[in-house]
């Protein structure tokens, strides 16, 4: 029986094994080594979004256990106002304006670079 999650999950693997292969196992004489980094990292945080939306969007009994307990990144963050659309672009952002801070999006986003950076390092 195939599962909605093949997909996703999939693409987040082949994410991860590029990520590891670019900070790795990466020529040392390729000039194209940095802009492969960085886009196996890009690449990785957009499959485990879509791989938490995918999840999201499965009946509450097919979910991992506790999935739909909301725990918080960090203590000392509080949660920002949702409001749709996002820009991609944090300059603009009406959300991050709302607020004059982060929204959920971009901070998101900012966590998730600073995690794989620290994990990578």
């Amino acid at each position: 029986m195939t599962s909605r999650l093949i997909d996703p999950t999939d693409n987040l693997v082949q994410a991860a094994l590029r990520l590891v292969t670019a900070t790795h196992y990466q020529r040392a004489n390729d000039p194209h080594a940095a802009g492969e980094a960085n886009f196996a990292r890009e690449r990785l945080i957009l499959a485990a979004r879509d791989l938490v939306r995918a999840v999201n969007g499965l009946e509450p009994d097919k979910q991992p256990a506790r999935w739909n307990k909301r725990v918080p990144c960090s203590l000392d963050r509080t949660a920002s106002p949702e409001i749709a659309p996002y820009s991609e672009d944090g300059e603009d952002c009406g959300a991050c304006a709302e607020i004059q801070d982060l929204c959920r999006y971009h901070q998101g986003y900012a966590d998730a670079t600073d995690d794989l950076a620290k994990a990578a390092a």
